[in-house]
């Protein structure tokens, strides 16, 4: 059977300010070439086509073209009314074409995105690398999608929920996602999350043991699943002698929840003497100075802290279940290692005041990180925050102003204004940037060409975003 995986057309300005758009960058969709991968190991024939590169009508010619049985569509929630669109024009040219949608969008709605969407065939939920597979095989063979785990169907006028699908407990049973099938020489990633290229994307773990109020866990709350150490660096070493891979960036909520398979990956890459420098993120209080400077001798460059907050109250609102005292004494070892970091902070959390604000920024200052993101608190559907944020009558609860690095402020608390909160991030940005402090640290870790030419995008933006808010 043919299937058509897609991401729904898309532009960056859909997901960054206009002044920021210059250090944008995105990656191959994982997760996709995950069900890709799956897809051709069950012997269908697959394509796979990225929005990022085409417009509206330009996707619709390469379905036309490709005339597959099933098109999957992996959706965000900002995406929505665009795979709306999308999806009515697909059905008025290819009536009995199978639609399916699947990601954080319709994992999020639920039943919901069936019934906003009529020419909507079936949702994915949660993981979809077995669910759509056996969706694929019940329709090749002819037969109904009753009963198969994890998605909603429509059964004529009505809609049906099937079971919910168990995790996927042996990730090494997976093969490595369909790279081959994107344009993996086209995609960019953003500024400061990559030392060299060419830079590929792994996912060595699923899931989260915490329970942060604005994140909405895919992959399960409170559930780890982790791939061997082999295994893992088996598809690093995959990208190196196929793709020529130099930098490796892994997307595991954290990486070193398992300190002794963190060890294991560590000696592998040294055993085998793969020469990659890699990125990963980490809790505060999962890392220790043996594994760093492991880590550090097996290529890591980076590591990117979550600390979210400079005042206890905040990340104690936010479910951190983190200390601040924990966060630095990460960050300064870290440092002492020789590694680098990536802190992200959060202006507008319930109950933060713009005093507080002021603290968390005197604290980004004192970690003094290669790299640091400012970003308005953002509801995502699915999440507590988001049905926090649904109580106040100034959330206007549009899916399609969601985002992290947008122009608007669609969320503040009680305690702030909208203005308040941009304005925080205003402040930020540049007293954390414009210190020579911070010009000195960032200066003596560049190491490529990719971070010259980082630093001068990052400079133009910031100038950007900066003159714009005070005129």
């Amino acid at each position: 059977m043919k299937v058509m995986l897609i991401v729904p057309p898309w532009t960056v300005l859909d997901i960054r300010a206009h002044d920021t758009q210059g250090i944008a960058g995105f990656w191959p969709p994982v997760g996709t070439l995950y069900i890709a991968s799956v897809l051709r190991k069950a012997g269908h024939d697959v394509v796979f086509r990225d929005g990022g590169f085409y417009t509206h009508a330009e996707m619709l010619r390469e379905i036309d073209r490709e005339k597959p049985d099933v098109l999957g569509a992996f959706v965000i929630a900002m995406f929505w009314e665009r795979t709306r669109t999308l999806f009515q024009d697909i059905r008025k040219r290819h009536p009995k074409m199978f639609l399916l949608a699947g990601g954080h969008g319709p994992s999020a709605f639920g039943r919901k995105a069936l019934e906003s969407l009529p020419e909507l065939d079936a949702a994915v939920i949660s993981e979809a690398e077995y669910t759509v597979r056996d969706i694929v095989n019940r329709l090749d063979a002819g037969e109904t999608l009753a009963g198969v785990e994890g998605c909603i169907i429509r059964v004529g006028n009505d809609i049906v929920e099937n079971p919910s699908r168990p995790f996927i407990e042996d990730l090494d049973e997976l093969p490595f996602p369909a790279m081959d099938l994107s344009d993996w020489q086209r995609y960019f990633p953003s500024y400061g999350q990559v030392r060299r290229m060419p830079s590929f994307q792994v996912i060595s773990s699923r899931g989260c043991m915490n329970d942060c109020l604005y994140c909405y866990r895919l992959m399960g709350r409170n559930v780890l699943r982790f791939r061997s150490p082999k295994n893992v660096v088996d598809e690093i070493e995959f990208y190196v002698r196929e793709f020529g891979a130099r930098d490796i960036k892994f997307w595991d909520e954290s990486f070193t929840y398992d300190r002794d398979r963190v060890l294991g990956i560590c000696e592998e890459i040294l055993r085998r003497k793969i020469k990659v420098t890699w990125w990963i993120s980490a809790r505060a209080d999962c890392v220790d100075r043996e594994m760093l400077e492991m880590m550090k001798r097996a290529g890591c460059w980076c590591i990117n802290f979550g600390v979210e907050s400079g005042v206890q109250k905040n990340l104690d609102m936010l479910r951190k279940n983190l200390t601040i005292e924990q966060i630095i004494q990460a960050v300064d070892l870290t440092h002492e290692v020789g590694i680098q970091t990536f802190t992200t902070y959060i202006f507008g959390i319930p109950g933060e005041t713009f005093q507080e604000g002021l603290e968390t920024i005197k604290l980004a200052k004192r970690l003094n990180s290669m790299i640091t993101e400012f970003f308005p608190i953002s509801p995502f559907p699915g999440t507590d925050l988001w049905n926090m944020a649904c109580t106040s009558e100034s959330f206007s609860r549009d899916v399609n102003k969601i985002g992290l690095l947008k122009d608007e402020i669609i969320y503040a608390p009680d305690t702030m204004t909208h203005a308040e909160v941009g304005e925080l991030r205003r402040l930020a940005f540049r007293d954390y940037y414009m210190r020579p402090k911070f010009v000195w640290t960032y200066l003596r870790g560049i190491r490529s060409w990719f971070e010259i030419k980082a630093m001068f995008a990052g400079a133009l933006a910031l100038l950007k975003f900066t003159r714009k808010k005070e005129c």
